[in-house]
């Protein structure tokens, strides 16, 4: 059988090697319909289902089209007899391309997976968990890659273990041109282990106010009120103070009114029981920290000061909740018979 084969490989006609183009157009023609073949069997077996297999083989079907066709050339080549000078660096080139499409699958695998761990993260109270993922997914990613990479070079022959040893004589040169990054996936690191905010977190850092949309590996992005997306290096954050408004159980409010100079001590004593028994009785107001407090004389008003805390961290709702006690301050003081100061000047005229 080994015989024939070779001799119809080694059959020519007219000086021409028709045995070898022959034996060059079969192979490419069963990679072409197994190309075909497999990925008709990958999407039938994926379904509509979504599992880490289905994604997986739905991910992994371009990947795994295109190993079959290089895989096709690359035998092709190897075996048709193509002159040495072609299919040197042809074969290299399939190579590679092969190998490209292993690690693709690979990478196809991790995206599966990880996207499984995030739909169980999701339904888990904590959040860091859905934070660690993305974080996982890329890091694996480079992991393969680079060990695809070195695989490839040690196919071509080259020495990768000196190379290796090399990156560690580098390394310390890369080390220090690439501290700044190195230092911000360290502060990345601080920041999942220490937890001072979480993904969905509404946080202040500096003059930066908004929800924490992702945490990276340099830096974390923070979607502001003003709808902007403002990056922050990861070693800035650590070295930054952090105040995590989510985390409070209650927002607090303050409001300052003025009352006119005509109001008698007797009349201000009782809007400042009002006042107190008012948010004393209003639903949204935390009972245990409630101030009023007439503090001030100012310039043209008697000043009261209240001080209290709606429960609730919402901010809409902690806008509309300080709307109804500002209308409900309102009809007090005109129900106590008082006015409300503004900026008057009175002016003496002498004869």
């Amino acid at each position: 059988m080994a015989e024939a084969l070779q001799k119809l490989i080694s059959l020519r006609y007219a000086g021409l090697p028709v045995g070898r183009v022959a034996l060059f157009a079969v192979l490419v023609g069963i990679s072409l319909i197994l190309r075909k073949l497999v990925d008709a069997l990958m999407r039938r077996a994926a379904g509509g289902s979504r599992t880490v297999t289905a994604d997986f083989l739905r991910s992994a079907a371009r990947p795994a089209r295109m190993m079959v066709l290089w895989g096709g050339f690359y035998l092709a080549l190897k075996y048709a007899g193509v002159p040495p000078a072609v299919s040197a660096l042809a074969l290299k080139l399939l190579l590679f391309l092969m190998l490209a499409g292993g690690v693709w699958t690979v990478w196809a695998l991790i995206d599966a997976v990880a996207e499984e761990m995030a739909r169980k993260a999701s339904a888990t109270e904590s959040r860091l968990d859905d934070q660690m993922v993305p974080l996982l997914r890329k890091l694996c990613k480079i992991l393969v890659g680079a060990l695809g990479a070195a695989f490839f070079l040690q196919m071509l022959g080259y020495p990768v273990s000196g190379i290796i040893t090399g990156m560690g004589i580098g390394g310390l040169a890369v080390a220090l041109a690439a501290q700044d990054s190195l230092s911000g996936f360290f502060s990345s690191v601080v920041l999942f282990l220490d937890k001072p905010f979480m993904v969905g977190d509404f946080i202040q850092i500096g003059d930066t106010v908004g929800t924490v949309e992702e945490i990276g590996f340099r830096s974390t992005r923070i979607r502001t009120m003003g709808k902007t997306l403002v990056s922050i290096p990861n070693k800035e954050v650590v070295d930054s103070t952090i105040d995590n408004l989510s985390r409070r159980p209650m927002r607090r409010a303050e409001i300052t009114i003025g009352i006119t100079y005509g109001s008698t001590p007797e009349r201000m004593e009782s809007l400042l029981e009002g006042l107190r028994r008012l948010l004393g009785e209003h639903p949204m107001v935390h009972d245990d920290a409630v101030f009023v407090n007439f503090t001030e004389f100012g310039t043209h008003s008697l000043n009261v000061e209240m001080k209290f805390f709606i429960t609730t961290t919402d901010f809409r709702e902690w806008l509309n909740v300080r709307e109804d006690i500002n209308l409900r301050v309102m009809r007090e003081v005109r129900g106590q018979g008082l006015a409300f100061a503004f900026p008057t000047r009175t002016v003496h005229l002498e004869k």
